[in-house]
Parts: C-alpha cells; structure tokens; sequence
C-alpha cells in the first residue's frame, strides 16, 4: 500500500485548464477552434495537450499544474497567444480570436523610421516600420504579405527581419523576394492593436555612397536618423533639428521614393557614450521645446554576425515634436493605408 502512494505521489497533478474562445470580431464564442496548451520543462518549452472547442466555444484540457503555461488558439492561419501565470487562475478562461481580412482599410502606418550608422567599412541600416491597427479584424495576407519594403540588390541574402505582435514577443520572419527590384514582403498578421516590423541589412561602403529606396506604403510620416559623426544629403529632405542628448540629425522624407548620399562614420551608440562623457544631464535634454527626442530600442536577441557590434539600435522618435520643428516639418500623423 505504501509504494502504492509513492507512486502516486510521484506522478504530476493534474488540472483541468478550460475556458471559452470568443470571437472579439463577431462579439460571439468561436467553436471549432484548435486550442494548444505549451509548458515550460527541463527541455524548454513542452506541448501539453490541446482541445478543440465545442459549438459554445468552450475547451478543456487536463495538464500538469505547477508549470508556466502558454495558451495558443488558432484561427484562420492566425495564432492568438495567452500566457497562463504561475498560481493565476486556470478555469474560465476568455481566448480572444479576430476574424482574418487579407485586405483592410483601418490599418495606419503610424511611423517609419530609418536609421543609418557606419564605422567607415560597412553601412548598417536599420529600419522600423509599425502598424496600428484599430479594428477588430486581423489584416492577414499570407500569399502577398502584409508589409513590402525594398532593400538595395548588394544587401544580398542579408537582409533580416523581426516582427513584434501586440503584447507579444520578438518573432523572426524571412523576407520574401517580389521578382526582383529590391522588393520583398513580410508574412506576418497585423492584429489588432500596434504591430512593429524590424529590418536589417550592412552595406560595404563606397565612394559616394548612396542609399536609394522606394515606401511601397502609403506615404506617411517616414523620418531618417543620422548620428553624429555622419552627413547626409539629398532631395526631398527636410531638416527636424538634432536630437538634444545624442546629437543625431533627424529628418524628414518627402514622397515615395528617396536617394541619400551618405559620408562619415558614427553610431547611436557612441553618439550616446560621448554625450554622457562630456557629462549631460539627462534631464537637462529630455524637454520637448530642445528638439524631437530618441528613444533607443535593441531588439531582444536581434544579433547581427558581424565583427562590428554597435549596429544593433533602432531609433524611434518621440510622438511630439517642438512646435519649431513641426512647422517646418508639417505633421502626417493621420498616416496611410497599406495599400491592398
């Protein structure tokens, strides 16, 4: 009887996770949605079991209590995470799904920024594209993608993205080529809420160098970073000032297509490190009236392999600019549609 109870006592309790998934598009519970429950093991994340819900939405699946667990509904190609706290509540769960629309107009392309950074050898570019979307339909569109961007040909096969959903982490995404001209696309759902597209590649430097590029979105406030130590020059250009702590120059692109001529070495980052050197308050540079400001964002595990390792920050500007500074830079903040 004893090794009965060790033996018992030994196995992992189990619980019962349920709840109900709910179509947030329709307002309505959504059945016939594959729920998959994640744990966390010795080996990394484990599957732990999955359930379809039934014709009132509802699910159930038994799994072992004591693990963090992620919850994972899939719904028209689109994959909906919910992730389950230590000692949080696991019954009566709500799992949000959104109807799929490979075609959406309540989509704005609320930033577009550009970042460039040299150490005299390789040009890094690093641009931020991010999507708020403020529907409840999710705009999927796995044979075209969502986002198009273009790159220049001699970045090659180097070209990498990351995207984050809302609410949701770092996830890689191989960009698709469109049949040449530097054009590629990103398959990856806008749900609703602020979805944010990553891309990198590295340049060899030349003698001019040139950066040249066409916005395959709808035109929308696009702005291009250059830190100190680096010039830029080109038409359709217009200054927005320097941003106060780093010393970088922000600017502003008009129209769907620019060409940049680019001279000078310099970082962000070391633009950083010389600017607190020399001993700057940060609260004497954090004042709108001093400029538009940077906030530095590094993609959580967004490692570029190369020997030249201060290429990795994206620049994101501040949603306020100084009143100077947008009367010489009228705002767009409305932005644009993707175009379908």
């Amino acid at each position: 009887m004893k090794s009965v109870l060790l033996f018992l006592t030994a196995l992992p309790l189990l619980a019962a996770i349920d709840g109900t998934v709910v179509n947030k598009t329709t307002g309505q519970p959504q059945p016939g949605v594959t729920v998959s429950l994640t744990k966390l093991g010795q080996n990394g994340m484990e599957p732990a079991g999955s359930a379809k819900s039934g014709p009132d939405g509802k699910f159930s699946i038994d799994a072992p209590a004591a693990s963090v667990h992620l919850l994972q509904a899939m719904y028209q190609g689109v994959a909906y995470n919910m992730q389950l706290q230590p000692n949080a509540p696991t019954t009566g769960l709500q799992v949000q799904v959104f109807d799929a629309l490979p075609k959406l107009s309540a989509i704005d392309m609320s930033q577009h920024m550009i970042l460039v950074e040299s150490d005299g050898k390789e040009l890094v570019v690093n641009e931020t594209v991010i999507f708020q979307n403020d529907s409840q339909t999710t705009w999927y569109d796995p044979k075209a993608g969502t986002l198009h961007f273009t790159a220049p040909p001699e970045a090659g096969n180097d070209v990498k993205a990351r995207v984050i959903a809302p609410g949701g982490m770092p996830v890689e995404r191989d960009p698709k080529p469109l049949g040449g001209k530097g054009e590629y696309a990103i398959d990856f759902p806008v749900k609703p809420g602020e979805t944010r597209f990553d891309i990198s590649y590295k340049l060899a430097v030349k003698d001019p160098m040139v950066l040249s590029g066409r916005i395959l979105h709808d035109p929308g406030p696009v702005r291009l970073i250059a830190p100190k130590g680096i010039t830029v020059e080109g038409s359709g250009l217009t200054s927005l000032g320097n941003e106060p702590r780093s010393g970088a120059a922000i600017f502003d692109i008009k129209g769907n297509t620019y060409s940049v001529k680019i001279s000078g070495a310099g970082t962000l980052r070391s633009s950083e490190a010389d600017a607190q050197g020399a001993g700057t308050a940060p609260e004497a540079t954090d004042r709108e009236e001093d400029g538009p400001r940077i906030q530095q964002i590094m993609p959580p595990g967004y490692e570029r392999e190369w020997k030249w390792a201060l290429g990795l920050i994206l620049a994101i500007l501040a949603l306020s600019f100084a009143a100077q500074y947008m009367k010489s830079a009228p705002s767009s903040s409305a932005g644009g549609k993707p175009k379908a």
